[in-house]
């Protein structure tokens, strides 16, 4: 069967696009996961919690037809999310500053990072702490350098499965001419399977501040729909609009 992804890019914080119902989202959740939302300290943060966790479990309930309480979610003995009720299904979600970025594909492995884009102190020597080919990326004079290596390789690593300290070794970047954008070439010793990546940027809904987004899926020219800003209908198609197009990509 053909490989296939789908993201939603979505503003916990917005209350322009949005209006957010956080007793229904309360509703969404395991038991394990409301337990998790009282330990909370500060109630903003218990808040964008609340509200990812719900996302998360609305896109999963939208793309399999089951109730988002409903949907069941593990942990992989690498610690990722995994759906024992769908083997096919592969899952990956990440968050920044009240931005949720989830992604789920059918027969295919996937990871996906998110970051808002901001000044970082050194940016060549806090990548080098995990990835030892730095210096062929060239120099990091925009954000935009550091955070599309730094997000592809958060997303590669939730891929495969072998987390930052030890995945992200296995990990190729390079950086086309002429341009501030890294891109993925390759990821090494992964099962000999082949691998794809893509980065974007977007402005966040009302904020001055933007977000570089990446997502990995094992194969070549796997389609990717990315729908931002909005979650997805009860029923249907998602609402929302579907990112520029990239390579290997179908909107």
């Amino acid at each position: 069967m053909r490989a296939e992804a789908t993201g939603w890019l979505i503003a916990l914080r917005d209350t322009t696009g949005s209006t957010w119902d956080d007793a229904c989202c309360r509703a969404d959740l395991s038991p394990e996961e409301e337990r998790r939302a009282e330990r909370f300290l500060r109630a903003a943060a218990a808040v964008t919690y609340v509200r990812g966790r719900s996302a998360v479990r609305r896109v999963l309930g939208h793309v399999l037809g089951e109730p988002p309480s409903q949907v069941r979610i593990a942990a992989a003995p690498h610690g990722g999310p995994i759906l024992p009720d769908h083997p096919d299904r592969r899952v990956s979600w990440s968050t920044t500053a009240g931005v949720l970025l989830v992604a789920v594909s059918r027969n295919a492995r996937i990871g996906v990072d998110v970051e808002v884009l901001r000044p970082v102190g050194s940016p060549a020597e806090v990548l080098g702490t995990f990835y030892p080919d730095v210096d062929t990326l060239g120099e990091f004079r925009e954000s935009e350098t550091f955070f599309s290596a730094w997000t592809l390789l958060e997303a590669a690593v939730k891929a495969t499965g072998r987390g930052l300290a030890r995945g992200a070794r296995q990990v190729r970047l390079h950086r086309p001419p002429d341009t501030n954008r890294c891109a993925l070439a390759e990821i090494r010793d992964a099962d000999e399977m082949a691998w794809s990546g893509r980065t974007d940027r977007f402005p966040v809904p009302g904020s001055s501040a933007e977000v570089m987004t990446a997502f990995v899926t094992s194969g070549t020219c796997v389609p990717l729909w990315l729908h931002t800003w909005r979650m997805p209908t009860v029923a249907g198609s998602p609402a929302g609009d579907v990112a520029q197009p990239g390579p290997g990509v179908v909107s």
